[in-house]
């Protein structure tokens, strides 16, 4: 046991992690890997002693795995904690065993819990290496930051260039959904848990009526896109609408997303990201902050938004859109399972992103996010830290991946879709919107900051925003003098905390 790092012991308590540890395990034993001879049994000592010819690098090679180089004959535990949230255990169930059917000397000890952070942050607290698990959820919230500065937890960057185990013969980074990698969850520029699926946002909308109205499915242009609009208000339907007591689902499909592809279609991508990311000012009345909201704006004024818009729940919205009154809703993939009580029967999902350039061949931005991703404890065994490696690797197999999709996620696997069989098991909404990023040059967002921010005027920005944006979005507020007011209180925040 290795003694307590008092400075991390102190950042954990403080963030109120400390509670009593509620733990189950499970243990699955496989063979003890014992060098065998060509009809399956022991080799008997004499004939090693007296006629064996096999050389010191042909026993070595039958001692490791010959997909990744590891020992047959060490028996490696890893503990693992497992966060059971709504996706269930089975996906992860499903992956230890297929794992440790094929290699049969790691066996895993799994703690499985709805409240996994607890239990983990109660032995990050105790600092005992020889406890802690090997691999662990990242459901820790930003107590991640202290494991990174006292080097708790390992870099996984490396695991980009492993090979997938399923015979693809390419890595993780040449199978990744598009945009995935450049998005990948990084912590002061490194990545410390490796993403196994995803979900996504935008507009969605019922492809029947979309092919029964001759509407243009998949506007290529600014322009195209507002002559949807235009088609859809002739036909005396609301074109988009959203939930205006939940600002954020506005975002979905008109929202920071959209602020990088007009950055990349500027040659401005490089400058604007490092801004965004590192509140590097100006930021809401940047030049593509501003456009963002102006076309949100233009929009309003020719009456694309429901008038009751501010009232609207996020299932009032759907709703809207399933009862035909709205063409498209500006949501995220997981509204099948939430509507799926209300979508009737011959209902089927369509998606789109709105393109914001007159290029059509530009790259078109969604707001996207990765999950499911894992932490490897760095004071384990260096075995062991393989070895746990080589799991989550083992997690981007293609029938993991149908048991994450059957779980209610995306997969992170472009490939995913090539099967015809598996693609038929994926629902409706996201096989559309897997099916547009295969034919769209597409690139995910997530609107991950590497700075935070701590004082409260920060939120008072935000706020001025959000309060202003149901006007702008029915063209009653021009954006700019409220995007001026917010930017004037964002830069009290920075210098607050720069003074700190």
């Amino acid at each position: 046991m290795k003694k307590a790092n008092k400075s991390l012991g102190i950042l954990i308590i403080s963030a109120g992690l400390i509670s009593s540890l509620a733990a189950c395990g499970s243990n699955s034993t496989g063979s003890d890997g014992s060098s065998t001879g060509g009809n399956g049994n022991k080799k008997p000592v004499q004939q090693e002693e007296k006629g064996n010819t096999t050389t010191p690098d042909q026993q070595a090679k039958e001692e490791v795995y010959e997909e990744n180089g590891l020992p047959k004959d060490q028996k490696v535990t890893l503990k693992l904690a497992f966060w059971e949230n709504a996706g269930g255990r089975e996906w992860i169930d499903k992956a230890k065993d297929s794992f440790t059917a094929k290699f049969p000397n790691v066996t895993f000890d799994v703690t499985y819990s709805p409240k996994i952070d607890t239990i983990i942050g109660t032995k990050i607290a105790a600092n005992d290496d020889d406890d802690m698990f090997d691999i662990f959820s990242t459901n820790i919230g930003n107590n991640v930051n202290p494991l990174v500065d006292n080097n708790k937890i390992e870099v996984l960057d490396d695991l980009w260039d492993h090979k997938s185990y399923d015979e693809s013969g390419k890595t993780l980074k040449e199978l990744a959904q598009q945009g995935t990698y450049e998005v990948r969850p990084r912590i002061k520029g490194k990545m410390y848990a490796l993403p196994i699926s995803m979900s996504g946002t935008g507009l969605f909308f019922n492809k029947n009526l979309f092919e029964q109205k001759g509407w243009n499915q998949n506007p290529k242009t600014w322009t195209e896109f507002n002559q949807l609009v235009d088609a859809i208000k002739a036909d005396g339907l609301i074109p988009i609408t959203y939930p205006g007591q939940y600002i954020n689902y506005l975002e979905y499909s008109l929202g920071f997303a959209k602020m990088f592809e007009l950055a990349e279609a500027n040659g401005n991508l490089e400058t604007f990201t490092n801004s965004f990311r590192n509140h590097v000012l100006p930021e809401y009345t940047s030049p593509e902050w501003t456009e963002v909201y102006q076309r949100i704006y233009e929009l309003g004024k020719k009456g694309t938004f429901p008038e009751g818009v501010a009232a609207l729940t996020h299932t009032q919205s759907q709703m809207q859109m399933l009862q035909g009154q709205a063409a498209m809703v500006s949501t995220g993939v997981w509204v099948e399972n939430e509507m799926k009580d209300s979508t009737p029967a011959d209902f089927k999902w369509g998606y789109m992103v709105i393109p914001m350039t007159e290029n059509p061949d530009a790259t078109k931005y969604y707001q996207t996010s990765l999950s499911n991703g894992h932490y490897i404890w760095s004071g384990k065994p260096e075995l062991n830290k393989k070895w746990a490696k080589e799991f989550l690797v083992w997690l981007w197999n293609l029938d993991v991946q149908q048991s994450v999709v059957e779980s209610g996620s995306l997969p992170i696997r472009a490939d995913y879709l090539t099967d015809p069989q598996r693609a038929a098991k994926l629902q409706d909404a996201p096989k559309a919107l897997l099916e547009y990023l295969s034919n769209n040059k597409m690139m995910g967002e997530n609107g991950v900051r590497n700075v935070t921010l701590s004082d409260p005027t920060v939120l008072q920005a935000k706020k001025v925003m959000d309060e202003a944006t149901n006007n702008i979005v029915l063209g009653k507020q021009d954006p700019l003098p409220k995007l001026q007011e917010a930017e004037a209180l964002l830069k009290k925040a920075i210098d607050a905390q720069a003074a700190q």
